[in-house]
């Protein structure tokens, strides 16, 4: 025979996700804590977590933040080698 599937009461789902997404802990994490398959953490993730759709709609903010950066950082790259050309251009004795 096989094992007894575990039951659980909606305030323990409720507890378990808040207590995930308070402590900034990912699900694998919390999994593994409680001793609950992942899959059915995910589940009440997407029935219980608050963060949900503000979550994903931050990651694609966060993405578009982080390739705006991304090409900053390469510019400022690009006018620090020019200047520095520039500077020993400049500082060369002139003999």
């Amino acid at each position: 025979m096989g094992s007894q599937r575990e039951s659980y009461d909606e305030e323990f789902k409720r507890k378990t996700v808040e207590h995930m997404e308070s402590a900034n802990k990912r699900p694998i994490e919390i999994s593994k804590e409680l001793n609950i398959p992942k899959s059915t953490l995910s589940r009440w993730i997407k029935q219980y977590g608050s963060r949900t759709v503000e979550s994903q709609s931050q990651v694609f903010v966060d993405y578009e933040r982080m390739k705006k950066l991304e090409q900053s950082i390469l510019e400022l790259k690009e006018e620090n080698e020019i200047l520095k050309k520039a500077m020993h251009f400049f500082t060369k004795d002139p003999c």
